[in-house]
């Protein structure tokens, strides 16, 4: 049978009240508030009491415990520091999906419940036993006293003794509302494992404890002098500390475990035991050199004496023995306590002064609309909970300084205009400077804000036009004045078109501004420019002023690879099948010859946009492209085959196969037939209305012209300006980084062959079948002598300092003189070249050289040097051409450059280069593809050094400027 009995409140059993009765006025009321660990939140374990079992733990319920005999009340607050309604608060968020659990939201709303009821308690309970769980104080607990210090001297005394009055036990409280300044005890349910559990050991443990507990209550001014000002009291002589020590209440199975593991790990060895009982029997007798004391069978008494004392009841009716003997205050504050501090109440006043609290502090504050006419009472209902999170107060409180310190960061460090980089960088600084302030969870919010106050900050008159130029430098000037140039203050250095003079340019943000008015520009200054002769590129005459650009779909430009012309196989050729016998009907009208090599580079890429020099194919100048007339493929047939016949050890001038290495065929026509000009097969209808909004490239419409030109070609003085002994002076072409000034020799061998009559008939190779099939080929006979020619050529890279060198090979730059070798220019000529090469000038900053020109000194020999450079940029997705129908012959013994565009655009898309070269991919930012060269016969009909008149009937005119 259970010696005590138990009730949940308010429903006081009969039997228990009438005993309560006789107790008169000398009820003690204790109140147990703290931790628990078990499923029904039970603390009251220690004290050899629990609930019934079908009883279910509740926030804000009060169990009730009293034991016969006695004069003490024990009231149990379950709250939401016991671990079992923690559980249920932690499911209740849990059902709430759509509400996202916020710790901090949670663990303040857990606080100020737990502050309610530790209010209620300390206001009708005499003394208040704090249960922990640990084995040490908790010093989070010093922040709940404050608080409850807070909440009973901001809010309770403002309302509190006002609405009192009325009440018959009320009247008797007093001002401070309450019975007294409850005694607070701490018990601690378990003691530390490893300290030894002896009357001394477990004594020094709660001196100490409670020496730790009393500083930190009277620094923080929990505990004062005076009772009236003091939130609890502690007893001066008295123990307010308790260990359990003898009895372990609620296990930790962690603890356990790890216990468990140590003494496996710890074990001792045996062999050390079987020692320590040898030197034992060497012992004259039983407790030799152990010292004198009290037998052991006394100590035992001692010791079970002490456990039978040392319990938590005992403990505790101690100290209701000095409330029912009047001495409670003695000792606890050092000012006298004032006459009716200190409050004794029989059962029914208890009951109705504890009805009356609970309701005021706990059941009404459900409900924050209630109804009353105290204002004082109506701010309690409704901002008691935010009045107590003063984390959030401080939170915010530090939010608000770091804000005015990041934006106060940000402003001063604004210039006047700032684009959106600028902007970020500004902003990275200021929410540091947020950063040394502002914390907590509002920090978030606060940024944002800060962010928005920056933003406004920024576009109120200081954003700038950040209109991008095309080489990506957005614009500087403000966004909010109109401007018709746009300008990102880049300038870059670059040379004119013949490179003798360099200026300086801004950053372009037009195609045209980049490619042709800087060059435009520089020519007036230039004094060599206004010499030269110039190739005129086709370009776009308007008929009517509404002339447009054309439309194109930028995801799907190889869509309009059928409007303008025939389409181009992997090779270049043509595959247009009726161009063999047009070839049969012209024979006679001067075919264009093509030019042969025998010897075949086998590690050229061409990536099927252009052929290497070869024996079987033609010159590496790509002579099978469209534009060099129908008769060059049956020259280029013709060729071969004779190619083809030299190999088979057939020779018509004495020489043998050996000696036809390293040359290339050039077919020489009869002057009669040559005044006729090649057929005009690829005359198109140009457009007068829509012009090419890019750079001409192998699949845009033939019908399209640009608007002007991006490309350059000028004769710049005879080939007797350039010496391969001093390389490029700078009075000719300024701007050559030490070294890097000399072009590459490239001997080339010609053998000069007539062309056979019209009437013979045509005969078809076998193996020339394998390699073409569906052309017509024709016999010839191998006449004439051999021609040595020596031409120079330069790859020129410069960078946007003006920094200019050559390329000895697509991955190295021309180092002087001593890198030029034998072989050195075939590198340059049967490779692509890349685009974008890093710039050896040294500088912190990695910049790019982009290959800008392409010098070509001609030889003085009856051949005429074709060019026809394409490249290939945005990945493969556009290959750029010169855009001339016909590619255009370089006159004889003559200095030549050719300038490539400073950007490039397809249809509607800008390439811009890339951001860093890569070693793994130096092709990655594109190049120039190999075989741009060409050799034919010279017409002498055609003078290439008169203005207005170039070589092929439809290959433009050279102008002087």
């Amino acid at each position: 049978m259970k010696d005590y009995f138990t009730w949940t409140y308010p429903d006081i059993p009969e039997n228990v009240a009438q005993e309560l009765r006789q107790l008169n006025s000398s009820l003690v009321v204790v109140g147990i508030v703290g931790r628990s660990k078990c499923d029904q939140a039970n603390k009251m374990q220690a004290f050899g009491m629990e609930p019934p079992m079908e009883h279910s733990a509740r926030d804000g319920q009060v169990q009730c415990y009293y034991k016969p005999g006695t004069s003490s009340l024990l009231l149990h607050f379950e709250t939401t520091y016991d671990e079992a309604i923690l559980g249920q608060m932690i499911d209740a968020c849990m059902e709430e999906p759509e509400t996202p659990f916020d710790f901090d939201s949670f663990y303040e709303g857990m606080r100020c419940r737990f502050v309610r009821m530790v209010l209620l308690a300390l206001h009708v309970c005499h003394i208040v036993v704090y249960v922990e769980t640990g084995q040490t104080f908790d010093p989070t607990l010093v922040t709940v006293f404050q608080l409850l210090k807070f909440a009973r001297e901001q809010h309770l005394m403002q309302f509190l003794p006002q609405m009192l009055r009325d009440g018959m036990p009320a009247a008797r409280m007093g001002e401070k509302a309450r019975l007294c300044a409850p005694r607070i005890l701490f018990l601690f349910e378990n003691f530390p494992r490893e300290e030894a559990k002896t009357r001394e050991c477990v004594s020094a443990y709660e001196f100490q404890t409670e020496d730790c507990i009393y500083e930190l209550l009277r620094h923080h001014n929990i505990v004062t002098n005076s009772s009236s000002s003091s939130l609890v009291a502690l007893p001066n002589n008295k123990q307010f500390v308790f260990f359990n020590a003898h009895e372990q209440l609620h296990p930790d199975k962690l603890m356990k475990a790890i216990e468990c593991l140590n003494v496996a790990m710890y074990k001792p060895d045996v062999k050390e035991e079987e020692e320590d009982l040898e030197i034992l029997e060497l012992a004259p007798f039983e407790g030799f050199v152990k010292p004198f004391g009290v037998p052991a069978d006394e100590k035992e008494l001692e010791q079970q004496q002490y456990k039978k004392d040392h319990t938590v009841w005992h403990f505790l009716q101690r100290h209701v023995q000095d409330a029912l003997s009047g001495c409670f205050d003695e000792g606890s504050f050092k000012q006298p306590p004032q006459p009716g501090q200190f409050h004794l109440l029989n059962i029914q006043e208890w009951h109705d002064w504890m009805a009356t609290l609970h309701r005021l502090l706990v059941e009404n504050a459900k409900n924050p609309n209630l109804e009353t006419s105290n204002d004082e009472y109506r701010l309690y209902l409704q901002s008691f909970d935010e009045s107590l999170n003063y984390e959030k107060k401080f939170w915010a409180h530090l939010c608000e300084l770091g804000l005015k310190k990041g934006i106060s960061a940000y402003k001063s460090a604004a210039p006047a205009n700032y684009g959106s980089s600028t902007h970020q960088q500004l902003l990275a600084e200021a929410t540091v400077a947020f950063e040394e302030e502002g914390r907590g969870p509002q920090a978030k919010a606060a940024l944002a804000k800060l962010a928005a106050v920056c933003q406004k900050h920024w576009q109120d008159g200081r954003q700038q036009c950040e209109q991008p130029s095309l080489r990506s430098h957005p614009c500087t000037l403000p966004k909010s004045v109109p401007h018709e140039k746009h300008s990102s203050g880049v300038v870059h250095i670059s040379s004119c078109n013949c490179g003798r003079t360099q200026g300086r340019r801004e950053d372009p943000f037009s195609l045209r501004q980049a490619n042709y008015e800087f060059y435009d520009h520089m020519a007036q200054m230039c004094n060599l420019c206004v010499k030269v002769k110039q190739y005129q590129f086709p370009v776009f005459e308007p008929s009517v002023s509404d002339y447009r650009a054309a439309a194109f779909e930028a995801a799907f430009p190889l869509l309009h690879t059928g409007k303008g012309g025939p389409p181009q196989d992997e090779d270049g050729e043509e595959e247009d099948e009726e161009e063999p016998e047009e070839e049969e009907e012209e024979e006679g009208q001067a075919p264009q010859p093509p030019v042969e090599e025998e010897e075949e580079q086998p590690n050229s890429a061409n990536n099927g946009c252009s052929q290497p020099l070869s024996l079987t194919f033609g010159s590496d100048l790509n002579m099978s492209i469209a534009g060099f007339g129908a008769s060059l493929n049956a020259s280029q047939a013709s060729s071969e085959q004779l190619t083809n016949s030299d190999q088979n050890g057939s020779t018509s001038s004495g020489t043998s196969s050996a000696d036809t290495d390293n040359e290339l065929v050039v077919q020489i026509q009869e002057k009669d037939k040559k005044e006729a000009g090649p057929p005009d097969t690829f005359s198109t209808s140009t457009s007068t209305t829509e012009y090419l909004p890019g750079l001409v490239h192998t699949v845009s419409d033939f019908g399209l012209l640009p608007l002007f030109p991006s490309w350059s070609l000028a004769c710049v003085g005879p080939s007797s300006i350039y010496s391969h002994n001093t390389g490029l002076q700078e009075h000719f072409q300024s701007g050559f980084l030490s070294g890097a000034n000399f072009l590459l020799p490239w001997d080339v061998q010609l053998r000069l062959v007539h062309a056979p009559k019209q009437q013979q008939q045509q005969q078809h190779h076998p193996h020339h079948q394998q390699q073409h099939p569906g052309k017509k080929q024709q016999r010839w006979k191998k006449q004439g002598d051999r021609l040595s020619l020596k031409i120079f050529v330069g790859m020129e890279y410069e960078c946007s300092r003006g920094h200019r060198f050559m390329m000895c090979a697509p991955d190295r730059v021309l180092r002087g003189g001593a890198d030029i070798e034998r072989e050195t220019c075939s590198k340059v000529v049967h490779n692509n070249m890349p685009l974008y090469y890093p710039c050896p000038c040294r500088s912190q900053n990695n910049y790019l050289a982009q290959l800008m020109r392409i010098h070509v000194v001609t030889p003085k020999a009856p051949v005429n040097i074709i060019v026809d450079p394409k490249v290939c940029v945005g990945k493969g997705k556009y290959t750029f051409t010169l855009g001339s129908i016909i590619p255009p012959r370089l006159s004889q013994s003559a200095y030549w450059i050719v300038r490539l565009p400073f950007v490039y655009q397809g249809d509607d898309v800008l390439i811009a280069p890339p951001d860093k070269f890569e070693p793994d991919d130096p092709m990655a930012g594109g190049y120039l593809l190999a075989g741009m060269f060409g050799v034919a016969e010279t017409d002498p009909s055609m003078d290439l050094n008169e203005p207005g008149r170039m070589a092929g009937s439809a290959a433009g005119n050279f102008t002087r400027i």
